[in-house]
């Protein structure tokens, strides 16, 4: 069905909005978003159109750079397309995942990123966990950072080792030497910490040790060693 809930309305209506639903479609495939959102919208407000397509005004705000609104969609529909195919749905992840990266809100756009990594080609998982890397770089996450570009780096020689992926392996490398710089600090910080929180010890509580040399091993004199017992013998 086109819409999910409509009203009861006279056929010439329901007739004049299933083509302007359709024009919204062309508008969109032809990558004509923002008219594609002025027919959309009005037919989402009268009608409640289905998720899928609810999804694609998600997308056009998207493509829009009106990321605030595109995540609103997203948020809502998103959990109903579970039906759908796995690659569709990827599209709309890393689309939701991008807007919240826009927005600076990392840890949405990691929800996000890792639901798309389920369901993308391989030769996609370069450029998630490439993004994967910067949100955990900007929340100070340097391991997970360094994880993440080494796992974009990796797809991308496996999947796309092609000229065009040249500069942004480039840019990897410098992104995972300087994760690895912040991990060494942590270390160092970690490790100063350690020693300054360890207890001192007082030498003066600490008895002093005996050399083996001056004890004196205590010599068996009596073959009685069964005190009040019968004798090895008698066993």
């Amino acid at each position: 069905m086109l819409f999910t809930g409509v009203a009861s309305v006279g056929a010439q209506q329901k007739v004049s909005d299933v083509d302007k639903l359709g024009m919204a479609m062309e508008y969109f495939q032809s990558g004509k978003y923002h008219e594609a959102l002025l027919l959309f919208l009005p037919l989402d407000k009268n009608h409640k159109l289905n998720p899928r397509f609810r999804a694609f005004i998600g997308l056009c705000y998207y493509y829009e750079w009106d990321y605030d609104k595109a995540v609103k969609y997203f948020d809502k529909v998103l959990p109903q397309l579970d039906g759908l195919a796995p690659h569709e749905r990827s599209v709309y992840y890393y689309a939701a995942g991008e807007s919240y990266f826009q927005l600076k809100k990392y840890e949405k756009a990691i929800e996000y990123f890792t639901k798309d990594l389920e369901v993308c080609y391989n030769n996609e998982k370069g450029d998630v966990y490439y993004r994967l890397g910067f949100c955990n770089m900007f929340l100070k996450n340097w391991k997970q950072a360094y994880r993440q570009f080494s796992s974009s780096e990796d797809f991308y020689r496996r999947y796309r080792n092609t000229d065009d992926v040249e500069s942004r392996l480039a840019q990897i490398t410098n992104m995972k030497n300087g994760c690895m710089k912040y991990i060494m600090e942590q270390i160092d910080d970690e490790r100063s910490q350690m020693l300054e929180q360890s207890p001192s010890v007082d030498t003066t509580d600490v008895p002093p040790v005996t050399p083996w040399d001056s004890i004196t091993v205590p010599t068996v004199t009596s073959p009685q060693f069964f005190s009040n017992k019968k004798s090895a013998g008698g066993y």
